[in-house]
């Protein structure tokens, strides 16, 4: 307990013994580290007596001291001294003792030279701007990392300068008027500014002796060269480089291949050619704001894969070629306010996150522009002249849209409709008089903040209800930011202020008629869901009876299909079968047969009575005259409308006994088959025998003759048909008498095979033959049925075999 008190009671008495040491008109920190004793701007003409030894940082500044003691000698805790804005030229010897001193300010002093610091071991950072020092040459210092001495007199460097300081780091030099850089050298320095200076041309080798050089600002110097046609500026290792306000007219880049950051702002830069940053890869940010660009290539960027920011404002852009920053992959902001541009780009960056496009001349913005813009979250189109925002913008991963300072008048609910992920929106500064409803922002989730300041509103309080309670109860906006300006009786009044005894008044009523709103939108949901449950019910029906039909209907074609199927075996059997029983030849028929198949059967060419007078040799008449008679008759039925030949029933009945009364006579068939007459109509003879074939053809007429004349005996007369015949015949030129021109034939083909037609036996045929063309068991040439004049012998066969034979009418 007693060593605790002791050491209590030390430590009471070291806090007031410490107390006491501080100076008069100085502020003192001593309670805790750094103990800090400060006495700026308090116009002291001496130094401060009675300041502890345990004094960390002392500061001096801004007073009127001409000289230091040398007791600051015994304060040797001392690290950081400021000394900046006094009348010093000198340091004492006794500066040697502060050992542990790392910072000195001596700026704004008298100092030409310092020999003492080469004596602080410890010295960090060094300060000598606004102090007479011409060169750096007799400065030394081993531990010093940075040196501030600008606004000196420097004047020039050479490779001599920084001989005394072979541990810096960084040299600010700015506000110099220093000239011209001769071959500097120093193997540490990585950072240097010599901006607002008085350089003029550089050398493409000055900083080639500064290896480990990394930053070179060189702004303000307006009569800066470091870049002809030829040669350039070269360094290895340098990654940024300031070269703002120096009136170039061209980059002068290419000698930089480690470069990473340039600052070409405030020049005279006019064109950038195509490919003018290859040489760049390694480009993170471009600025070229404030220069005089006009217009861009398309490939003026090329190359800039690592471009990850772009500044082209302040220039006098028109417009911007199609995928001018296709190939910067990696770029994430553009900066082109401050432009003329009247056209939203299209298809100009795939990946940037920040494009700012305002203060341009922009009137108008497809619904397209961002399209090719995926990864876009800001955009900034304020300062423009837009005057509607209906097109659409169509963004899904827009969050932030400024459109202050426009000239909109009204917004729609697609205005804003296809940016569903925005966040934040600024409409201030523009021509808004009607209130904002909630539908514009319905599809807009995560629509946090709406800015919606200076705008012309008039305060309709009915129409600008819906606005206020949707803007204001999320709190979207301020409502103190919405100022009516008409009526004027509520001109610079807020929307609460103007409407509130409106608004608390009515409340209740437009509750009410919320309500009949919502009433009648929910009749009219469920008359909907009722009216299309009912159509899906029909539909469903119908489309059952639909099925059911069809199946229906393809049964009965399979049924259908079935019967034909069936229908076809038995036609094709019943064909088989007949084609099985014996034809019966038409020469063969002696008996006439039925109606149907006489009308069906082939006019006659020449009447009975024509038949009768003509000669064995008109029968040899050949196709093509049979044919010519058959194209006049066509041609004369075609002038002259034949009546057709009717029958009465009675004629039938009579016709029908006649043919079952009829005798059926049978003959035998001889073995010879008679010849017959060529198709070319004239007759065949043999030159060697005339004579035979003259005694033939007066045989052939004679039996034909006689035939005839026993045909006539067996014949009823009938003079009334006699005339009939003959009057058709003058009208028509043949005989429509079907019976008589088939008997004459017969006769006439009987006469010239010499069959005595009066030895045919009769018999009764089974059934009565078919009517039809006969086809005979015989080849093609014996039978012609193209030629209805012309009939050929049947098959010959035995003198045995019978064949039935009716009587051809």
């Amino acid at each position: 307990m007693k060593n605790c008190e002791i050491l209590v009671i030390l430590a009471i008495n070291f806090f007031s013994t410490s107390r006491s040491y501080c100076p008069e008109k100085c502020e003192c920190q001593l309670e805790r580290a750094p103990w800090s004793v400060v006495c700026s701007n308090q116009n002291l003409e001496e130094f401060p007596k009675k300041i502890s030894g345990l004094t960390e940082a002392l500061d001096l500044s801004k007073n009127n001291l001409k000289s230091i003691p040398a007791d600051i000698g015994r304060l040797k805790e001392l690290s950081t001294i400021n000394f900046s804005s006094n009348k010093l030229d000198k340091l004492p010897d006794e500066f040697e003792n502060l050992w542990k001193l790392e910072h000195l300010d001596l700026s704004e002093n008298f100092f030409a030279s310092i020999e003492v610091i080469s004596r602080l071991s410890n010295l960090k950072h060094l300060t000598l701007r606004k102090n007479p020092v011409s060169n750096l040459e007799n400065l030394e210092s081993i531990s010093a990392r940075y040196l501030d001495a600008s606004e000196c007199s420097i004047t020039y460097l050479s490779n001599k300068s920084l001989i005394g300081l072979p541990n810096l780091k960084s040299l600010k030099l700015d506000k110099n008027p220093l000239k011209s850089i001769d071959n500097l050298s120093h193997q540490n320095l990585k950072w240097l500014d010599l901006s607002n200076c008085l350089l003029n041309y550089l050398h493409p080798n000055t900083f080639v002796n500064t290896p480990e050089l990394e930053q070179l600002r060189m702004s303000n110097n307006p009569s800066l060269a470091f870049s002809t046609r030829k040669e350039t500026l070269r360094h290895d290792k340098l990654k940024r480089l300031d070269v703002s306000k120096c009136n170039l007219d061209r980059p002068g880049l290419h000698g930089l291949p480690s470069l990473t950051h340039a600052i070409l702002s405030y020049n005279t830069i006019r064109l950038l050619p195509d490919r003018i940053f290859s040489k760049n890869k390694k480009l993170e940010r471009l600025y070229l704001n404030n220069n005089a660009l006009t217009q861009l290539n398309q490939s003026s960027f090329d190359g800039l894969s690592e471009l990850d920011v772009l500044n082209l404002s302040h220039n006098n852009l028109e417009s911007l070629p199609w995928g001018l920053l296709r190939y910067n992959i990696n770029l994430r902001s553009v900066n082109l306010s401050y432009n003329d541009i009247k056209l939203m780009p299209v298809n100009l960056t795939t990946t940037a996150l920040i494009l700012d496009l305002s203060y341009n001349l922009i009137e108008f913005v497809p619904g397209e522009s961002l399209r090719q813009m995926p990864a876009l979250k800001i955009l900034d189109l304020s300062e423009n002249r837009l005057e509607s925002f209906s097109s659409g913008l169509q963004s899904q991963t827009l969050q932030s849209l400024y459109l202050e300072g426009n000239r909109l008048t009204r917004l729609t609910n697609e205005s804003f409709a296809y940016l569903p992920a925005l966040d934040n929106i600024n409409l201030s500064g523009n021509r808004l008089t009607e209130g904002i409803g909630y539908e514009i922002f319905s599809l807009n989730d995560n629509l946090n903040t709406i800015v919606l300041d200076d705008n012309p509103w008039r305060c309709d309080c009915i129409q600008l209800y819906p606005s206020y309670r949707y803007l204001t109860q999320s709190s979207k906006t301020a409502s103190s930011s919405l100022i009516c300006e008409s009526p004027a009786n509520v001109s610079g009044y807020s929307w609460s202020t103007a409407c509130r005894s409106f608004w608390n008044e009515d409340r209740s009523e437009i509750k009410r008629s919320d309500r009949t709103y919502g009433l009648v939108v929910m009749g009219f949901l469920i008359s909907v869901l009722i009216f299309g449950s009912i159509a899906s019910v029909a539909h469903t029906f119908k489309e059952k009876r639909r099925q059911a039909l069809l199946r229906l209907r393809e049964a009965e074609r399979a049924e259908a299909r079935e019967r034909l199927i069936l229908h076809r075996r038995s036609h094709l059997e019943e064909t088989r079968r007949q084609e099985n029983v014996p034809r019966v030849h038409p020469e063969e028929l002696i008996g006439p047969p039925t109606y149907e198949e006489a009308v069906q059967m082939p006019r006659l060419a020449r009447s009975l009575e024509t038949l009768d007078t003509i000669s064995i040799e008109g029968i040899g008449q050949s196709a093509q005259s049979l044919d010519r008679e058959t194209l006049n008759r066509k041609r004369r039925r075609q002038r002259k409308r034949v009546v057709k030949r009717t029958k009465s029933e009675d004629t039938l009945d009579s016709r029908t006994r006649e043919i079952q009364s009829g005798n059926r006579r049978t003959r035998n068939v001889p073995q010879r088959r008679t010849a017959l007459p060529t198709p070319s109509g004239s007759r065949r003879t043999d030159p060697k025998r005339p004579e035979r074939n003259l005694e033939n053809r007066h045989a052939n007429e004679s039996e034909a003759s006689s035939v005839d004349n026993n045909w006539e005996r067996t014949l009823r007369a009938r003079p009334s048909n006699a005339r009939k015949k003959k009057r058709l015949f003058k009208q028509n030129g043949h005989s429509s008498d079907d019976e008589d021109s088939d008997v004459l034939k017969n006769r006439m083909v009987s006469a010239r095979r010499g069959v005595n037609l009066d030895n045919i036996q009769v018999i009764e045929l089974p059934r009565e033959p078919r009517s039809g063309t006969y086809i005979p068991p015989v080849s093609p040439s014996l039978y012609t049925p193209s030629s209805p004049s012309l009939i050929s012998s049947p098959e010959p066969c035995d003198n045995s075999e019978q064949i039935s034979r009716s009587r051809i009418v």
